[in-house]
């Protein structure tokens, strides 16, 4: 009989020990609404560990990490919620608005590209100009000097 109950214990265990995702993800919108969004991202990663496939979870998770200033996560969680719930018009927006309000730029862009040609444009034609003026400058010299 004791085996018995033992047995039944250590199996139904893990049902009463495991926390809905649910109760994860509201405890995150608690802090994320008391703007403590560290601590929210933390209950939203729970969340969705416990159930990987909880689009709103990543939704706000996406919200959090923009109001903590990580725009690059917010850009991951968000489109993860996306590719699992695609309706969501509103939250493409402010997807579209994270990533126009970034401050980051790939590394090696052509705005890169662009200051580097601009700035070889700009000493090839300043050194141009000295060279023609300098080639005026000893063409009216010769012109000027006094011939002996």
């Amino acid at each position: 009989m004791k085996k018995l109950f033992l047995l039944l214990f250590l199996t139904a265990a893990p049902l009463w020990a495991t926390v809905p995702a649910e109760d994860y993800y509201n405890a995150g919108i608690g802090l994320f609404q008391q703007k403590d969004y560290e601590r929210a991202i933390q209950y939203f990663h729970a969340s969705i560990q416990e159930k990987p496939d909880f689009w709103q979870a990543y939704q706000f998770l996406g919200e959090a990490y923009y109001q903590n200033s990580n725009r690059t996560e917010a850009v991951v969680a968000i489109e993860e919620s996306l590719r699992l719930h695609s309706n969501n018009p509103e939250l493409k927006k402010f997807l579209d608005m994270v990533k126009s309000n970034s401050p980051w730029v790939p590394a090696w862009s052509w705005r890169d590209w662009l200051i580097i040609l601009s700035f070889i444009f700009s000493t090839l034609s300043l050194g141009w100009i000295i060279y023609s003026n300098r080639s005026m400058l000893l063409a009216l010299k010769k012109v000027r000097s006094p011939r002996s």
